[in-house]
């Protein structure tokens, strides 16, 4: 089944299957898009429309952005083929060129920082003032929760055990889950907290500063020629790091602007897979 939301000119498509068998038209293939669905779908629609926009005209046909219901999905879409170009995790990236030999070509530069907040008018000053509280997580396979989650376990604390988890579909989600009382403390993102609106963003305070992790990366599928990868490489960049309004595009972000990635990037993520893995297994 297919849920379809539409802004403006824009459609983006949150998937419960593979798209691939819902292309019928006979016109030009467009270009497909995998974002990661760490926001909603309606968000996503307003942050990549411009990169959505620019790279039309680069490449001269259309351009098409999708998004999954939840993180797991995403990953399965992206490794059965379904995408032409993922905008992912950094652990999701690292397997997929690892296993499934996709090309990293950009990441955005500015780290990220995996927060425990709680409500600014909440008693809460410690980690350990969670003992048999609620935490609210997005999805666990994020980057934000899986470095979390190590250093509360580091500080000598396990879920269930010691404090209950939460699960609920977004960063969004888990900050609204904070404000409606469903929970004292909310694991996120701070590039996430960037993206949302101030009455979520401004109603939380960090408790804990989990430690930084490396944001977005971008890569293209295998099938994908080397002519093609070059264009989108610099066309990314130019809309980047060029002095229009366009650039507003990374800022509104706020990963930073988009830098080529290194061999050593991908390979400090590896610490980050046994546990990804761990938990795709454990994510029905």
């Amino acid at each position: 089944m297919l849920k379809l939301i539409s802004s403006g000119i824009f459609t983006i498509l949150a998937l419960t299957a593979s798209f691939a068998q819902a292309e019928t038209s006979t016109t030009t293939k467009p270009f497909e898009i995998g974002v990661l669905p760490y926001l909603s779908a309606r968000s996503l629609v307003a942050n990549y429309e411009p990169m959505r926009l620019f790279l039309e005209k680069a490449l001269g046909k259309p351009v098409k952005i999708y998004t999954a219901t939840g993180f797991k999905p995403f990953f399965l879409n992206a490794q059965r083929g379904d995408y032409d170009m993922v905008i992912t995790a950094a652990n999701f990236g690292r397997l997929l060129q690892k296993e499934h030999q996709f090309t990293p070509i950009l990441r955005f530069s500015k780290s990220a920082s995996s927060w425990l907040v709680t409500a600014l008018n909440s008693p809460i000053q410690t980690l350990q003032e969670l003992r048999g509280k609620v935490i609210a997580v997005p999805d666990p396979l994020s980057m934000a929760v899986i470095v979390s989650m190590t250093n509360i376990r580091d500080n000598g604390m396990e879920p269930d055990a010691d404090f209950h988890l939460l699960k609920v579909g977004s960063f969004p989600s888990a900050i609204l889950s904070v404000q409606k009382g469903e929970a004292i403390a909310a694991i996120t993102a701070s590039g996430a907290m960037i993206q949302m609106p101030k009455e979520l963003s401004e109603s939380v305070r960090v408790v804990l500063d989990a430690g930084d992790f490396m944001s977005l990366i971008i890569l293209t599928h295998p099938r994908i020629d080397k002519n093609t990868v070059s264009l989108l490489t610099d066309a990314l960049q130019k809309l980047s790091n060029e002095s229009n309004r366009d650039k507003e595009f990374i800022a509104n972000l706020g990963f930073g602007p988009l830098i080529p990635v290194t061999t050593k990037d991908m390979s400090g993520l590896d610490r980050f897979i046994p546990e990804t893995k761990r938990i795709l297994n454990e994510t029905p």
